[in-house]
């Protein structure tokens, strides 16, 4: 308890520092920007020349930007951007609406999209699968977490119960995290497969994040799957923030712009569960988190800015059967990017990241895990005429400690690597309709030997029109793997081929995307007996559907994977379902808007996981234990899994202050669903292991600062 009144002052005090020290005078431009040939609106990004104010034009061309009193002058220059066309400078007066025309234009290179990303951001760019920044706080099953929020992108196959991405067929240490140019190797709170635990990510100082399914960038290296790579608040015109309460506790947000200098951005979010398990009849296990973090962007001068931020994430879990768990992440780091020239960009960063996770039952069973990581990253943009060059380098020193006790046995191994790479791609236009990305990228690791790998990777996008665009990519990945494991054998990399054919279309009213996609894999690790060798191989082929139709009164979202994946990897030794295949699965949701708030609905399915079957048991009598018979690898599946979410929001204005009050169900009608089954010590007993999301439910308030 003292710790929340603690906390809550905390937040108080940011609420009234910000309030007084950046409330000012304001003053209003708004306007229209459309299509000067066929009159269409056109949701374009438009600036005030020399500032950093901006915003993007909603779906029918209107916008609007607010100045403070500064700023205001009685002649302003807009400049106008919007894909594909030319950019303008218009002039506009205070109090006086203006119409903007725009006329068509050859796309940069370095604004098209050539692979099939998808996209969470503000819609500047052309991609199809993009959704808003704030889809994810009100699409109905996310929580406001961006990783969750992905599993209504089209790739990720993660049942909405995990906190793991699943990409493409692929397991979840395939995939690679990036925050803010750093690469985290442990994103969550904790967590496996078969459990739901949120990210250390806090959406509210979130700016936007991209998931690549197949042909990412180069300057992604030890990635399998996918590349998840978020993006946090920069330099902001106008003071921003809010402060929350719901059920789980409290959060709080501010961000600051420091005229001349630069901004502020901060997050203090701290939760306990015990009022949560209490209203949801689950008091058997409770957990408490706290969040803390900031970012301060400062410009060292007109060509050079530096950021600095900093990140601690605590969490702490207890059941009543005795078993605790515990894990501490901590982010620190600083970038320095310098314009180089009018076309060419250069960021430096350096950071450290570290993870501490416990597991224990008293006097039966004990773990620690600890990885640490420094990173240096070097990365450099110039674009020309035709292209847009992008190289670096990135160098990681890692070490990782993992102790175990059981019954009387320990272990205490550790494991230390750094791992080199030097990438470059160059993503140039052939024609107005025809763009190219060749790249590659070296790395090396300093394990246990020193082997260099050559990655080469190509992509194509074709706009059959302005609206159709057509996207194919290549290219090979590797993946070092377990450090341990490479430490105790003499490994090569793992090795994946990927290829990808996607068709969009983008509208005004309707996004539509179709993929079909391959990935072959080889050299993957395969246990026979004592050794490990790279025998491994394996395929997921599959195909996607996402669907997006957009309305000023509603959105409706429908999006369905088809995959089909073998292996034979680990203790597997023949090729066999893929663990992580989930044949189909589907998400629908509809969203209305109301004019004060929105409702959501949210229905997902998928075929359940592949699990090895008990077939029988023995006796064995030098140990005088049961032990198990099992079944072919992988040869049954789970129940099918089906989960039916609702949330909405309401925005009341109380004495001119904004209060909006939200809730959320999930899993609206309490089904069981399975996702793993447990055998009791002597394997005569079957249970089941039910998701932790039964009929769950949220409620709680929010009131921004500004």
């Amino acid at each position: 308890m003292f710790m929340l009144k603690k906390s809550i002052l905390f937040a108080l005090f940011i609420f009234l520092f910000s309030v007084l020290l950046f409330s000012q005078s304001q003053a209003v431009i708004q306007g229209k920007v459309i299509d000067k040939d066929t009159k269409d609106p056109l949701p374009a990004y438009i600036t005030i020349k020399d500032t950093d104010y901006g915003s993007s034009a909603d779906y029918d061309g209107t916008f609007q930007l607010i100045l403070d009193s500064t700023e205001i002058q009685e002649l302003i220059v807009l400049e106008v951007f919007q894909l594909g066309y030319k950019r303008q400078e218009v002039e506009a007066r205070l109090g006086k609406d203006i119409l903007i025309e725009m006329e068509l234009e050859p796309l940069p290179p370095h604004e098209v999209v050539v692979t099939a990303d998808s996209l969470v951001a503000e819609e500047t760019v052309q991609a199809t699968v993009t959704l808003k920044k704030m889809d994810v706080y009100t699409l109905p099953g996310t929580a406001a977490d961006p990783i969750y929020t992905t599993q209504v992108l089209p790739g990720v196959n993660s049942l909405p119960d995990s906190s793991s991405m699943l990409i493409r067929g692929g397991s979840p240490d395939e995939v690679a995290y990036y925050f803010d140019g750093i690469e985290i190797d442990n994103p969550f709170l904790t967590g496996s497969l078969h459990e739901a635990y949120f990210s250390i990510f806090n959406n509210q100082v979130i700016d936007g994040f991209r998931v690549s399914t197949s042909g990412f960038s180069t300057k992604f290296g030890d990635a399998f799957s996918g590349v998840m790579n978020i993006s946090v608040k920069d330099f902001l015109s106008l003071g921003e923030g809010g402060f929350g309460l719901s059920i789980m506790g409290l959060n709080s947000y501010v961000g600051l712009p420091i005229k001349k200098v630069g901004s502020f951005v901060a997050s203090y979010n701290r939760g306990h569960s015990g009022l949560m398990t209490k209203i949801n009849n689950r008091g058997e296990s409770e957990f408490e988190t706290e969040h803390i973090f900031a970012k301060l962007n400062i410009r060292v001068n007109k060509n050079t800015s530096l950021r600095i931020l900093g990140l601690r994430d605590n969490y702490d879990f207890s059941h009543d059967s005795g078993f605790e768990s515990r894990s501490r992440n901590t982010i620190a780091g600083f970038s320095l990017t310098s314009t180089l020239s009018q076309n060419m960009v250069s960021t430096f960063t350096l950071s450290r990241v570290s993870h501490h996770a416990a597991y224990e039952i008293p006097d039966t069973f004990k773990e620690n895990f600890n990885d640490d990581a420094l990173q240096f990253r070097w990365d450099t943009s110039l674009e020309l005429e035709k292209h847009y060059l992008e190289f670096g380098a990135d160098i990681q020193r890692r070490n990782l400690d993992f102790f175990f006790t059981y019954d009387g046995l320990h272990k205490d191994p550790e494991a230390k690597g750094t791992r080199y790479g030097f990438y470059f791609s160059d993503k140039f236009r052939v024609t107005d309709q025809v763009y190219f990305t060749l790249g590659a990228r070296f790395n090396a690791l300093s394990l246990k030997g020193m082997k260099v790998n050559f990655v080469p990777r190509f992509s194509l996008a074709y706009f059959i029109s302005p609206k159709d665009i057509l996207r194919f990519s290549v290219g090979l990945h590797h993946q070092y793997g377990d450090y341990f494991t490479l430490q105790q054998n003499d490994l090569r990399t793992k090795k994946a081929g990927h290829v990808s054919l996607t068709y969009d279309r983008i509208s005004d009213d309707l996004d539509l995307r179709v993929t079909l996609y391959n990935k072959e894999y080889w050299s993957l690790f395969l246990y026979q007996g004592t050794q490990i060798n790279n025998t491994g191989s394996g395929f997921a082929r599959g195909a996607e559907l996402y669907i997006k139709r957009k309305h000023p009164k509603y959105d409706v979202f429908f999006v369905y994977n088809y995959l089909s994946s073998k292996r034979r990897e680990h203790e597997v030794q023949i090729l066999t379902t893929s663990p992580y295949e989930i044949s189909h699965s589907l998400t629908g949701i509809f969203q209305y808007k109301f004019k004060t708030g929105t409702l959501g609905i949210r229905f997902s399915y998928a075929t359940g996981l592949p699990y090895t079957p008990l077939a029988g048991r023995e006796w064995d009598e030098i140990n005088n234990v049961f032990i198990p018979i099992w079944g072919e690898p992988y040869s049954q599946r789970y129940p099918s899994y089906q989960r039916l979410d609702v949330n909405g929001s309401k925005n009341v204005n109380f004495h001119k202050r904004l209060i909006v009050f939200y809730f959320g169900i999930t899993n609206l009608f309490n089904r069981k669903n399975i996702l793993q089954y447990e055998y009791s010590s002597d394997y005569s007993i079957r249970s089941n292991t039910y998701s932790i999301f039964g009929r769950t439910i949220f409620v709680g308030i929010y009131i921004p600062f500004f």
